[in-house]
């Protein structure tokens, strides 16, 4: 190709494409090899879902999406706290108590929360429950993944009864 022949903004087209090319390329999986290094949460299909016991899914729902960051699987019916689960549950509510709260939340436009409720609504990201839920505009929905598991019979408090009454 003879550049000169091209004019200046055709020329910086050219490049961008090329570059984000390139990126696309070349970026994209060093990106997907950080996060998967990272341990980023692997969403299940339905049809690995369909495959797995009920024991099975809530199991994988706790080791995978976060509810093992602070909870340890405990004894008697109870879902116990680690290190790090027993100092974030200094003064917080618990999880039900926030996903019940931003369902409250979700209702006021970002900008208007209060420090309160912006804070609650960060918790709520960090700990993982933006994997299945989400605010829509005015209410609380859930995610394309959070339909799936609902259609299996399996939301947040279901994962928590079903390890709750397994032997240890």
């Amino acid at each position: 190709m003879d550049w000169s022949r091209l004019s200046g903004g055709v020329k910086s087209t050219v490049l961008f494409i090329g570059l984000s090319f390139v990126l696309l390329v070349y970026l994209r999986p060093c990106a997907l090899l950080a996060q998967t290094k990272l341990g980023t949460k692997k969403e299940l299909s339905e049809a690995e879902m369909s495959h797995m016991s009920s024991d099975q899914l809530a199991r994988y729902i706790f080791k995978n999406h976060g509810c093992e960051t602070c909870h340890t699987m405990g004894a008697n019916g109870k879902l116990g706290f680690n290190e790090r689960g027993t100092q974030i549950g200094k003064g917080f509510q618990g999880c039900i108590s926030l996903l019940t709260s931003m369902n409250v939340i979700a209702q006021v436009r970002p900008a208007n929360r209060t420090p309160d409720e912006k804070v609650e609504a960060a918790k709520f990201s960090e700990f993982g429950c933006t994997t299945c839920h989400q605010v829509i505009p005015g209410k609380m929905g859930l995610t394309a993944y959070g339909a799936r598991l609902k259609s299996m019979h399996m939301a947040c408090t279901d994962v928590e009864k079903i390890l709750s009454s397994q032997e240890r």
